[in-house]
């Protein structure tokens, strides 16, 4: 019995990044996240930065996102010609663009990021993005981030046997089940809990009151 196959391997486009990350730093918390859905990697340069990536790739309004993107020129209160490169650049489906920053809390005012953002929308304004706004850890819940991160875990388990059986179960849904039990019914080996998650994430399943994605969560087709 021949039991050869041929598998078709796509490897992941590689990091857009406009910077190389710094291996050698002494406090290094850096990395690279693989989307599955956009078949790209996408590096990191600390963990705000990965938290605000997991949730930015998970999200259903954002097209693309550009890490790090080449640097914006401005002038400064000097008059001195001087760059800054945000730390992404988001693309939603709506054809917006959002340039974001990413500070910790503590480090907003002596880091003069707002000053910076002031200067840049009023110089470069629309020519790079529509909307220019300022992220901390404060924006980003630890239950988004989780949730994001098992979407993306998720999307890059994708069975479509599995995923047409928990399409037809979803759409038959009346009122909301336990996760766990629709999982169940889907598929076994964690493939049912994977594939109803995918459907979170795409928007096909809401989660009752906002509740971290688990296996105890309701689930209920999103209403029209």
């Amino acid at each position: 019995m021949n039991t050869s196959y041929e598998a078709e391997i796509h490897l992941p486009e590689r990091s857009r990044a406009s910077r190389a990350i710094a291996l050698r730093s002494i406090a290094s918390y850096r990395g690279t996240i693989v989307d599955p859905m956009r078949n790209r990697a996408f590096n990191y340069e600390s963990q705000l930065e990965r938290d605000f990536l997991y949730v930015a790739l998970a999200s259903r309004d954002v097209a693309d996102v550009h890490e790090q993107p080449p640097p914006v020129f401005y002038m400064d209160h000097s008059g001195r010609r001087t760059q800054h490169t945000f730390d992404a650049l988001l693309h939603l489906h709506d054809g917006r663009r959002i340039a974001v920053a990413l500070k910790p809390s503590g480090r907003v005012t002596a880091s003069g990021i707002g000053n910076t953002l002031d200067l840049i929308r009023a110089q470069v304004g629309s020519a790079f993005a529509d909307l220019y706004v300022l992220r901390t850890e404060q924006h980003l819940h630890p239950d988004d981030v989780g949730d994001a991160r098992l979407i993306l875990r998720a999307r890059g388990l994708v069975d479509p046997a599995v995923d047409r059986i928990a399409a037809d179960f979803a759409a038959n849904l009346h009122g909301w089940c336990r996760l766990i039990d629709l999982a169940h019914a889907v598929g076994p080996c964690g493939s049912g809990f994977n594939a109803v998650v995918r459907l979170i994430g795409s928007g096909v399943l809401v989660v009752k009151d906002g509740a971290r994605i688990s296996s105890g969560c309701l689930v209920r087709i999103r209403p029209n």
